[in-house]
């Protein structure tokens, strides 16, 4: 114990020199933040200073009487378990594991501790403590929960003692690996039959003549020397299960107990110091992080194990250790860089600890809890390894529940319509995904659920209901009979508002259009209702509509109304159909679709082979002819032929350009011709339709360029006079203008019914 004493004084000197706190605290923002049990709080932080970190905290208040924190191990010693795995097998009823964290440093390749581990007294593993301040554990520190249930860290003090003819020897370690000059106790609780050393020390066999199942602080194993192997020797000893054998290496310890012969009699004592006799548990660690509040790093700080940026694992105390730390720091990844040994120490403070140490960390670091809606942990943390699997480990540290499953008192749901207003008849439903008891153990669902209505007026099927009168109601969600929660239910027999859309549309013969409403409530929100209940009818002889609102319509030219109903309340949509397109390119809206319409109607202008009208295309001489011969019913049968040297009695226009010269409408040209396929201009057109209908009268529009000097002009006053035309914008009428088929038959349609 002296000796440890000093190594510590040295070391606090030594570290209190390069360890200066910083501002640690420089920004942390909780993203979660939630209760596994009632003892235990889970937190999750984004921290960030000299990195960004994600950083894991389960708070334990040991103080509560239901709350502890428990060690979990293997079941061997040297075994290996995940953390998940090991806390999901060690929880049960009035014993659930909410939480977990990865514990003790070991050996990777064999699984063993490589720290002091022990559980009611009992020696799990009895470790080592490591040489050199670049160690993590250089110094004998532990935490543990000692026997009043508060969380420790602090020193210990472990001593193995071998006594031979009133001499008593203190040991360099118990069941473990026996190193250069060290002395080794081996019981039957090491992990091998053997001692399994070389050949390059002593051993000595003691029995007790009864079985040993544990070793325990404060026992005495006494017994009789049963055999020697000297140095040299590969033979490999069984420990037997009433002894135990002590392995020697170095001259020093030849020298000590060379002279122990056959039938002597040994006895070994396993003592721990009184600040951790009869703790619940003592799980050997470092370094030293955080004591008293302040940085106490108990390792050099410049060493590369210190100085590395890694991922880290701690168990902290505070409030006299009726508040136990279990925290993870996240590294190595893109979301989290990690910490080294200084950060880590003075974030500890920051967060507002008393005491601190490190546990294994880099790959090891992982976090377990248990989620609402299941009692089994799950990984909580993102460890450093590929795809973030867990490490195999030898230790955890565990928040653990008592409590007893209990009523339940928490419920997440959901319902189907939002706690929208319903109609009468309209459905909903309620779908639960956890209940918890008061202390956050999950309850199984089936067959504990049940609703009720409050009023009655709700029907009740399962976890459904169905509205049946309109009024406030209130359905109360229960386990086992007993109400857990409850929410308000507003049914109406009509919406407030009510609109349909299309609010109103115009449809072709054959052509189906869908109709919806939008209900709400006085509130303005939605109300909910089973789509049969609305009811569709149609007002006049415009289509038929189905009962989900798709409206056929039928009749073209007919209008009429789209009638939706829901509960007492009807709305209704302007609905005309549409008559068929008179051309493919003249659109029921075309601007000149009531001429062309009439014309057409009345057999005056047809359109072309390919179901077009042109209207653009400029008219000729010949398709005048035609359309006022047709206009007027001229008759074309016993016509006089004109002569015209371009128009023989088999031109396909023959006849009604004879009926319309002959009626003094059209002429031919100055040179004997009719030149059919020229274009009509504007001015000829005014000249035509004028004496076609008899026009007369004067206007008051003087064209620009139509004066009275003009030859049209006495026509072009005749089309004004009578509103047939008003020409352009400027005051200009375009006489020389080639005229298109549109602008005649609506010159044509304006003399028809001037």
């Amino acid at each position: 114990m002296k000796k440890i004493a000093k190594i510590l004084l040295i070391l606090v000197v030594m570290m209190s020199i390069v360890v200066s706190p910083l501002n640690a605290y420089a920004f942390q923002t909780v993203k979660k933040d939630y209760p596994l049990s009632k003892g235990v709080q889970y937190k999750q932080y984004t921290y960030s200073n000299t990195y960004t970190n994600s950083i894991n905290h389960l708070s334990i208040n040991v103080g509560d009487p239901t709350t502890e924190v428990q060690l979990g191990m293997p079941a061997a010693v040297n075994g290996k378990e995940s953390t998940v795995a090991n806390a999901n097998r060690l929880s049960r009823e009035g014993n659930r594991v909410v939480g977990a964290i990865n514990a003790s440093f070991f050996n990777m390749s064999e699984g063993y501790p490589l720290f002091l581990l022990a559980k009611n007294n009992v020696i799990l593993n009895g470790g080592t403590v490591s040489s050199g301040s670049d160690q993590y554990m250089n110094v004998p520190t532990a935490f543990g929960m000692t026997s009043d249930g508060r969380g420790v860290i602090d020193y210990f003090d472990f001593d193995v003692t071998l006594s031979h003819n009133g001499t008593n020897y203190e040991m360099s370690g118990l069941n473990r690996v026996r190193n250069i000059y060290e002395a080794i106790i081996y019981t039957p609780q090491f992990y091998s039959k053997t001692t399994d050393t070389n050949e390059y020390g002593f051993e000595i066999v003691v029995d007790t003549g009864s079985p040993i199942t544990e070793n325990t602080f404060g026992q005495t194993l006494t017994g009789k020397v049963t055999q020697i192997k000297p140095y040299g020797s590969k033979e490999k000893l069984t420990i037997p299960s009433t002894g135990f054998v002590v392995s020697l290496q170095g001259g020093e310890w030849h020298n000590k107990l060379s002279q122990v012969a056959v039938g002597d009699e040994m006895s070994v004592n396993f003592s721990i110091d009184q600040l951790w006799q009869n703790a619940q548990f003592i799980l050997a660690s470092g370094p030293y992080l955080v004591k008293d509040g302040k940085p106490y790093i108990m390792m050099s700080t410049s060493s590369s194990r210190a100085k590395e940026v890694a991922p880290r694992t701690v168990v902290a105390t505070s409030n006299n250790g009726q508040t136990v730390h279990l925290i993870t720091v996240d590294g190595r990844q893109n979301h989290s860089k990690g910490m080294n040994m200084v950060q880590l120490a003075n974030y500890l403070v920051a967060l507002g600890v008393d005491r601190a140490i490190n546990l294994d960390g880099g790959g090891s670091t992982t976090m377990a809890i248990r989620n609402y809606g299941s009692n089994n942990v799950v990984l909580a943390n993102l460890p450093s390894n590929s795809g973030n699997t867990q490490r195999l480990v030898s230790a955890t540290l565990q928040a653990v529940s008592t409590a007893p499953t209990g009523k339940a008192t928490h419920i997440k749901f959901t319902n189907s319509t939002n706690y929208a207003t319903l109609l009468v008849g309209a459905s909903s439903n309620v779908a639960v995904q956890y209940v918890l008891d008061e202390n956050y153990t999950t309850l199984p669902l089936d067959g504990h659920l049940s609703l009720a209505s409050q009023n009655q007026t709700l029907q009740i099927n399962g976890l459904n209901y169905t509205a049946t009168q309109a009024g406030d109601d209130r359905i109360y969600i229960g386990y086992d009979g007993a109400a857990v929660q409850s929410y308000q239910v507003k049914v109406v027999d009509a919406p407030t508002t009510m609109a349909v859309a299309p609010s109103s549309k115009t449809v072709g013969a054959g052509e189906s259009v869908s109709f919806t409403i939008d209900a709400k409530d006085d509130a303005g929100k939605p109300i909910v209702y089973n789509p049969s209940q609305v009811k569709w009818s149609v007002e006049g002889n415009i289509g038929t509509i189905t009962s989900a609102g798709k409206f056929t319509a039928q009749n073209p030219g007919t209008t009429g109304k789209v009638i939706a109903t829901l509960g007492t309340k009807s709305v209704d949509a302007t609905v005309s159909v549409a008559k068929p397109a008179l051309f493919k390119d003249i659109p029921n809206n075309y601007v000149y679709y009531k001429e062309i319409e009439y014309l057409t109607t009345h057999n005056i202008i047809t359109g072309q082979a390919d179901g077009t009208f042109r209207p653009n295309d400029k008219l000729t001489r010949a398709h005048a002819a035609v359309i006022i011969s047709r206009a007027l019913d001229l008759n074309t049968k016993n016509v006089k032929n004109p002569s015209f040297k371009d128009i023989q009695a088999n031109h396909i226009y023959y006849k009604e350009i004879a009926a319309v010269v002959e009626a003094g409408i059209m002429s031919g040209r100055e040179n004997n011709t009719f030149d059919p396929n020229a274009t009509l201009t504007r001015a000829q057109m005014a000249k035509i339709v004028a004496i076609a209908y008899e026009l007369k009268g004067t206007s008051g529009i003087a064209f620009k360029d139509v004066p009275k000097d003009h030859w049209a002009y006495t026509y072009v006053q005749q089309l004004a006079a009578n509103n047939i035309t008003t020409g352009y914008d400027g005051n200009i009428y375009k006489p020389n203008e080639a005229i298109s088929r549109a602008h005649f038959g609506l010159f044509l349609y304006r003399a028809i019914n001037k």
